[in-house]
């Protein structure tokens, strides 16, 4: 069977995506409820491990997208010290 994302998946996505992480803590609960309901409502195997696939990607992709959004921050970060440096030193 071949879902959709849910409302919450795509909100959540969102929220990673633009940096707004206490908006994506908030909606990983409620990832955290509608997985739980679809876990317990499963009735065979197969759908238990297509839930557990359905979490893994998608905090793996969380994962993924939060340390690229860290990584460009430093690198902006970086970025603007050597200019402030060169800012300093040339007056």
């Amino acid at each position: 069977m071949n879902r959709s994302p849910s409302r919450t998946v795509e909100l959540l996505r969102r929220a990673v995506s633009s940096g707004a992480y206490p908006e994506a803590e908030r909606l990983l609960g409620d990832f955290r409820e509608e997985m739980q309901a679809r876990w317990q409502a499963a009735t065979s195997a197969a759908e238990r491990a297509t839930v557990a696939a359905e979490v893994g990607d998608l905090l793996e992709w969380a994962r993924t997208a939060t340390l690229a959004g860290r990584a460009h921050a430093q690198r902006k970060l970086i970025h603007l010290t050597c200019k402030k440096a060169y800012a300093v030193h040339s007056r």
